[in-house]
């Protein structure tokens, strides 16, 4: 079997381990950044979070000022004020401590510092979109401490803007198109799972259930290369194995266990793309702001997985092997099917929501969601091809 093409870039700075966001002072002095903008929400910042980024960049002498705007499912309002604070001050790095929303917010104000136009303008809906180099310059230096395990997007080329009058996600993004070129990210992570410890549990499974996703889907997708089964792999057996300890208990160990396999599986993102359940989910969410992200993911995952099954249920039998499962004997389709079970198992373990009527989502509304869908990016590496018939049918099995 012919292991096909692929480009590998990957030109992020990563530090992995308890205490490594306390590195944040001596990696901007050893840049030779003077000044920070640190970008992260209230919610983190009255919890303390924020103490130990703030004393060692006060002990390497960093001037920094804190933005704590930031609200879940980010708007473009939200990026163009955080930019105006950009703007404002002589900042040579923005530092973003947070879950996805903070560092999406980010992404996209220090890609508008460095280029011209609206975020619009950089949005991607179809894969021509990705390859067209509509990001000319480097984005302004960034920094991203993760303080969730789910999103994987202090590694990843991408963030997800809501456009507030048109209700729809945008998908905003570019890995590097040459050697050296521009990309949408950071330059330096610093992954530090004890920032994850006061994670409260529903937001727990939420933020773990989407990182089993992003690897389930980046597996399945349609021309993943062979270079990242391995990771999407790892991350689907390990979310089953510690998610649950992780959304009961809060053990650190689980949760150390979690943000690994979140930042795996962003890194895979980077290479591989997603399909159905992440457009489904993204419109919704862009329709009710109010839905956190990774439970629209849990309510449409089952439904996706039923669907694509149908035409490549050997990918789903590897789904299966991955999550553990005993397939002797059982033909692809019966291992997939299996794993699909265990899924929803999963869902149910860590309570999270398995409709959309659930999430109070109206069912009039199905028909737009199938419609919008057909406009994200991600459909086109769904592995099944699908029409807004088919995605109005998955909708309602999500139902």
């Amino acid at each position: 079997m012919s292991l096909g093409e692929y480009t590998f870039s990957f030109p992020i700075w990563v530090e992995f381990g308890n205490g490594k966001s306390e590195r944040a002072g001596e990696v901007i002095d050893a840049k030779g950044w003077e000044s920070a903008l640190v970008v992260t929400d209230r919610g983190i910042r009255t919890a303390g979070i924020l103490d130990g980024v703030e004393s060692s960049l006060e002990a390497e002498g960093i001037e920094y000022e804190v933005y704590d705007e930031i609200e879940p499912n980010p708007t473009t309002a939200m990026v163009h004020d955080a930019l105006e604070t950009l703007n404002a001050g002589d900042f040579d790095v923005v530092v973003a401590v947070g879950g996805g929303s903070v560092i999406d917010t980010a992404k996209c104000a220090t890609l508008l510092k460095t280029n011209s136009g609206e975020l619009s303008e950089y949005e991607v809906n179809v894969p021509e979109d990705v390859t067209a180099g509509s990001i000319e310059n480097h984005p302004h230096p960034l920094i991203t401490i993760p303080t969730t395990a789910g999103t994987g997007s202090e590694v990843d080329y991408w963030a997800v803007i809501t456009a507030p009058d048109r209700e729809f996600k945008m998908a905003i993004g570019q890995p590097p198109l040459y050697p050296d070129g521009p990309y949408l990210g950071a330059e330096i992570s610093l992954v530090d799972p004890e920032l994850t410890a006061s994670l409260p549990p529903r937001q727990t499974a939420a933020t773990g259930f989407d990182a089993f996703s992003h690897a389930l889907e980046n597996h399945v997708a349609a021309g993943a290369p062979e270079l990242v089964k391995p990771y999407t792999k790892h991350v689907m057996g390990l979310v089953p194995e510690h998610l649950p300890d992780a959304y009961e208990t809060g053990d650190m160990e689980a949760r150390e266990q979690m943000l690994y396999g979140s930042h795996m599986a962003g890194f895979c993102e980077n290479f591989a793309g997603f399909g159905a359940v992440h457009s489904l989910a993204e419109v919704t969410g862009g329709m009710y702001p109010e839905i956190p992200h990774g439970e629209a993911i849990a309510v449409f995952t089952p439904p996706v997985m039923r669907y694509n099954l149908e035409e490549y249920p050997a990918r789903y039998a590897e789904v299966a092997e991955a999550m553990g499962l005993d397939t002797d004997g059982l033909s692809d389709v019966e291992a997939a099917r299996e794993a699909v079970e265990a899924v929803e198992a999963l869902i149910d373990e860590v309570d999270l929501p398995s409709s959309l009527s659930e999430l109070d989502v109206d069912e009039d509304d199905l028909p737009e969601i199938a419609e919008k869908s057909l406009e994200t990016i991600e459909i086109h590496d769904n592995p099944r091809d699908a029409d807004a018939e088919d995605l109005l049918g998955v909708a309602r099995d999500a139902y």
